[in-house]
């Protein structure tokens, strides 16, 4: 078999790793990809091209595509594959929609009784200033787009929030979503569905703030835990039997066609699970997380459930009782500036851990790198718990000499 990966990210990075793992996969086409896909032998990276271009090329190259960013989502890439009759891991346009438009999910999620915090949507500012003053509980402000996670404020107060809402109202547009600021531990659970069937793809707790201590500003992910030590096997049962079956059906109720990942982000509060947003994709770095762990065929697995031939049996097995454990290295001043030159060197030093590019270009050897992206490295570490795989990961870090390059240091401490 032969597989198309869609992106240039540690996500993508770490699918490919993964795939090149099955015995039935022959090559891999990264397209754009990046330079830490050259040590897998199997992998081709790429031009980019325009969806035409790219369906013509490879049209009667590959048996699978794997969609890494939603921007291919957003772009009709998903549907432009899938109408040349490429099979494709990832969600139709329409479908899709569910992570590119909040406003959409938080309506979808309404309409199917699905637990989440009140919100309220609003189109202009005279709207959010009357909501605010209605409630004043209503302290989160998210834009509707994909913003790489900066497009959220968790607010103090209401007048915090309604200068929030001003910024964002200039820099995304309308409309807005004001959401009630709810309490509890937050938790990804992520499934891989065909739109019928669907299987557990484990759980993370993710790591959202800049700074330690759940501190400093939203970014698009700092580092990630997997599995999520709060995630009992009832709570489990809860989330499967309030949300993410009620999902699946809401999605097929709808004729919304779903092939491929959710993520589904979630706040364990003492009322139960609550969702806070959705992903139709693995997240970064929830990807590099829980593909560390897989130990199945998901090239064989992905196949069938892009033919709509998924069945709800094995998944969950094949990820055995390790545990996982990634850090995120960035840029100095992520993510409110990106213009410090970051340096990382002793990248060959690590050996037992793996290492996930983000999108970059690679010069003469590893540690000559150009790094194009506020989130640099994710460093990730598998052991047989959590706080083994903790002191693997962060002992990898401490090898590297790094400049203008910061990262948290308390990933998986409670």
């Amino acid at each position: 078999m032969n597989i198309l990966v869609l992106g240039a990210g540690a996500r993508e990075h770490a699918f490919v790793a993964a795939l090149a793992k099955s015995p039935a996969v022959h090559k891999i086409f990264a397209c754009p990809g990046n330079p830490g896909m050259d040590d897998i032998s199997i992998c081709k990276r790429v031009l980019m091209r325009e969806n035409s271009e790219l369906v013509a090329y490879f049209k009667d190259k590959v048996e699978l595509a794997v969609i890494g960013s939603a921007k291919f989502v957003k772009d009709g890439t998903v549907d432009a594959l899938a109408l040349a009759g490429i099979p494709v891991i990832g969600p139709a346009a329409d479908a899709g929609v569910i992570e590119n438009s909040k406003a959409f999910a938080y309506s979808f999620m309404a309409a199917h009784s699905i637990p989440s915090p009140v919100t309220k949507i609003v189109a202009n500012y005279s709207e959010a200033i009357a909501a605010l003053d209605e409630n004043h509980n209503l302290t989160v402000v998210k834009c509707d787009g994909f913003a790489h996670g900066t497009g959220v404020a968790v607010c103090k107060s209401a007048e915090d929030a309604k200068d929030a809402a001003a910024k964002f109202f200039k820099i995304h547009g309308p409309p807005l979503i004001l959401q009630e600021r709810i309490e509890g531990t937050e938790c990804s659970y992520s499934i891989l569905t065909d739109g019928n069937q669907w299987v557990s793809f484990s759980s993370c707790r993710d790591y959202k703030l800049s700074g330690d201590g759940d501190t400093g500003t939203t970014t698009g992910g700092m580092g990630a835990i997997s599995p999520s030590p709060d995630l009992t096997p009832e709570l489990e049962k809860e989330i499967i039997s309030t949300i993410v079956q009620p999902v699946v059906n809401g999605m097929k109720k709808d004729n919304l066609l779903y092939r491929g990942f959710l993520s589904i982000q979630l706040m364990l509060t003492k009322d139960g699970p609550k969702v806070l947003e959705f992903n139709a994709r693995l997240g970064d770095p929830e990807a590099q997380t829980i593909l560390s762990r897989f130990r199945g065929d998901l090239a064989d697995l992905l196949k069938d459930c892009s033919m709509g031939c998924l069945t709800n049996f094995g998944a969950e097995v094949a990820f055995g009782n390790h545990s996982t454990v990634s850090v995120i290295l960035a840029r100095a001043g992520y993510p409110e500036r990106e213009d410090s030159e970051p340096i990382i060197k002793g990248l060959d030093s690590i050996k037992n851990n793996s290492v996930f590019f983000s999108n970059c270009k690679k010069y003469d050897n590893k540690d000559n790198i150009s790094y194009k992206s506020g989130r640099l490295l994710c460093i990730t570490a598998i052991a047989k718990d959590l706080s083994e795989a903790r002191e693997k990961c962060y002992d990898s870090i401490t090898q590297l000499q790094l400049e203008n390059v910061f990262y948290r240091s308390d990933i998986g401490l409670k």
